[in-house]
C-alpha cells in the first residue's frame, strides 16, 4: 500500500523538480548580463571570497568603514558562507557569485509545488503556485543579484510545509517534525532577518492548532534558535562591530512612522509592485471565488495556511521597511500558495452543473491571463536586453580599461560594481558605496592609486587625484527604456602621489 502511493505521487515530485531545474537553467543563459553586476552584489559576498582566500570572515571592500574592520557581521552570514563554497569549486566571477542564490532559487519553486501539492487533490494549484514563483520578477531579480532571499524562502517553506502537513486531522506528528520545523527556519534567519516574522508567525501557528500545542511550539522554538543562537553567540563576542555593522543596519531597515502610515506604506509598495502585473488582481479574484465556492476553509490545513499568511502580512506591515529590500516576497509566497489552492478548486468539479463551468472557465482565464503578464515583464525584458544592448552588458568588455592599468597589490576607491575586475587583477577595492547608517569613505591618495566613480561623479578628496580615463558605456534605449538603473559607465582617477 505505501509502495502504490510512493509510486503515484512519484511523478509529482518529478514535476517540481522539473520546474526547478527550468528555473536554473533559465537562470543561467543569460546570468552574465542580466541584470547588471550590483554594488549589493559586491557588499554582500565579499565575505565569502576573503574565506576563501584569507581564512578570515571579513569583508574587505567595506573596511574603511567604522566597525567593520576584523569581522564580518553585517548581515547573517548563510550568503556568503554559500558563496565561499561556491568560489571554492568554480573559481571566481559574476556567475559564481549568483550561482547559490540561483540555486536556491530553483529549489524555492520546488518547495512551493510540493508544499501545494500537499495540501490539494490535484496538482493545478501546485503548477499555479510554482509558476507564479517561476516567473515573479522580483524572485528572479533577487535570485539572479546573488541576495540571500531565495534561500531564506525556500527555508520557510519547508518549514510551512511540515508544520502544516502535521496539521492533518489524521496526523500524529512526532515532536521531531516540529524540531526539523523549527531547524528549517533557523536556517532562514541565518540567510536573512527578514524570515523572522514569518518564523514568529509559524510558532503561532502551532500554537493554535497543533494537537499538543505547548511542546509542540517549544520544540519549534528550540529548533529554530539553534544556528540563530550559535550566529549570535560568535556575534557577540565582538559586541561594538555587531553594534556597528548588524543593528545600525537593523534599525534602519525595520518600519517607522505611526501605525497607519506603516499600513498605508506597505499598501503603497505593493500597488507598486503590481502596476505592470495588473492580472494578478483577476487571478486572486478568481482563487476567491474558488476558495468560497469550494469552501475550502473548512479544511484545517487550508485554514491554517489562511492564518498564517494573514499574521505575516499584518507583521510586515508593522515590521519590515518599507523603501529597499525584496520584502514583499515573503508573503507574496504564501500569497501564492493560497492563490493555487483556491484555482485548484475552481477547476476540481469543473463538470459538476452549469456554475462550476463558468467557475472554471473564469479560473481558466484569469490563469492564462496571469501567466502571459508575469511571463511578459519577467521574460521580456532580458530578451530586449540580450538583443539591443549586448556589448554594452559585457562586464568584461566594459570594464577592459580598468583590468587592463591595474597591477597586483594596487589599491581602489570607488565603486562596488568594480570588484570583480579589480579582484580578478590582483588589486584590492575600498567601496565608496552607501552603507545605512554610516558615514561615507573618501580615499586616501597616499594608498589609494585609482579611484573609479559613475560618469562626472564629484567626490570627496578630488584634490588628490587627477581624471585619466572615462570607460564604459550608457546603455542604448529600448522602446524608451534602458531595462537598468545604472550602465557600467565610468570615471578613472588616478592619484597625483602614486604614479
Amino acid at each position: 500500500m505505501a509502495r502504490s502511493m510512493a509510486t503515484r505521487h512519484r511523478p509529482y515530485g518529478y514535476a517540481g523538480l522539473f520546474l526547478a531545474a527550468a528555473f536554473v537553467v533559465l537562470q543561467c543563459l543569460d546570468v552574465m548580463t542580466y541584470p547588471l553586476f550590483s554594488y549589493d552584489e559586491a557588499l554582500l559576498n565579499d565575505a565569502g571570497w576573503q574565506l576563501i582566500t584569507t581564512g578570515r570572515f571579513r569583508a574587505d571592500i567595506l573596511s574603511l568603514n567604522r566597525g567593520f574592520e576584523d569581522h564580518y557581521l553585517w548581515q547573517p552570514p548563510g550568503l556568503p558562507l554559500a558563496s565561499a563554497v561556491s568560489y571554492q569549486l568554480f573559481g571566481f566571477g559574476i556567475w559564481q557569485t549568483r550561482l547559490a542564490s540561483i540555486l536556491f532559487g530553483g529549489l524555492g519553486v520546488w518547495a512551493v509545488f510540493a508544499f501545494v501539492r500537499s495540501i490539494n487533490p490535484g496538482t493545478t494549484g501546485a503548477w499555479v503556485a510554482a509558476l507564479a514563483l517561476f516567473f515573479w520578477p522580483d524572485w528572479v531579480l533577487t535570485a539572479k543579484e546573488s541576495r540571500m532571499d531565495t534561500a531564506a524562502i525556500m527555508a520557510l517553506v519547508v518549514a510551512t510545509h511540515l508544520v502544516v502537513q502535521s496539521l492533518r486531522p489524521a496526523a500524529n506528528p512526532a515532536l521531531r517534525t516540529f524540531f526539523l520545523a523549527g531547524l528549517c527556519a533557523s536556517v532562514a534567519t541565518v540567510f536573512h532577518t527578514a524570515a523572522l516574522p514569518w518564523g514568529a508567525s509559524l510558532a503561532v501557528i502551532i500554537l493554535a492548532f497543533a494537537r499538543d500545542r505547548l511542546r509542540s511550539t517549544l520544540v519549534f522554538g528550540v529548533g529554530a534558535a539553534v544556528l540563530a543562537g550559535a550566529w549570535l553567540t560568535y556575534a557577540q563576542q565582538f559586541l561594538p562591530e555587531f553594534q556597528a555593522q548588524y543593528l545600525s543596519l537593523l534599525l534602519n531597515r525595520s518600519g517607522g512612522g505611526g501605525i497607519l502610515d506603516r499600513f498605508a506604506a506597505e499598501g503603497a509598495r505593493y500597488a507598486l509592485e503590481f502596476r505592470r502585473l495588473p492580472a494578478i488582481y483577476l487571478l486572486a479574484l478568481a482563487a476567491l471565488v474558488g476558495m468560497i465556492a469550494g469552501r475550502r476553509w473548512r479544511d484545517r490545513q487550508v485554514r491554517a495556511l489562511l492564518a498564517l499568511t494573514a499574521l505575516l502580512l499584518l507583521l510586515h506591515a508593522l515590521v519590515a521597511g518599507k523603501i529597499s529590500g525584496f520584502y514583499t516576497l515573503y508573503p507574496m509566497t504564501l500569497v501564492f500558495c493560497l492563490i493555487g489552492t483556491g484555482i485548484e478548486a475552481c477547476l476540481a468539479e469543473s463538470g459538476a452543473f452549469w456554475r462550476r463551468r463558468w467557475i472554471a472557465l473564469g479560473a481558466t482565464v484569469a490563469c492564462l491571463a496571469f501567466m502571459a503578464n508575469i511571463a511578459a515583464f519577467s521574460v521580456g525584458p532580458r530578451l530586449l536586453a540580450y538583443w539591443f544592448q549586448g556589448p554594452q552588458r559585457d562586464y568584461a568588455v566594459q570594464m577592459a580599461p580598468l583590468s587592463s592599468r591595474l597591477k597586483p597589490g594596487d589599491q581602489v576607491w570607488g565603486s562596488a560594481v568594480a570588484w570583480i575586475a579589480v579582484v580578478k587583477a590582483g588589486a584590492r577595492l575600498d567601496a565608496l558605496d552607501w552603507v545605512p547608517g554610516l558615514e561615507g569613505t573618501r580615499p586616501d591618495p597616499q594608498r589609494h592609486k585609482y579611484v573609479v566613480v559613475d560618469r562626472d561623479a564629484s567626490f570627496a578628496g578630488a584634490d588628490g587625484y587627477r581624471k585619466i580615463d572615462g570607460f564604459g558605456a550608457e546603455l542604448p534605449l529600448v522602446f524608451g527604456s534602458r531595462l537598468s538603473n545604472k550602465p557600467y559607465d565610468f570615471d578613472l582617477w588616478q592619484s597625483n602621489a602614486l604614479q
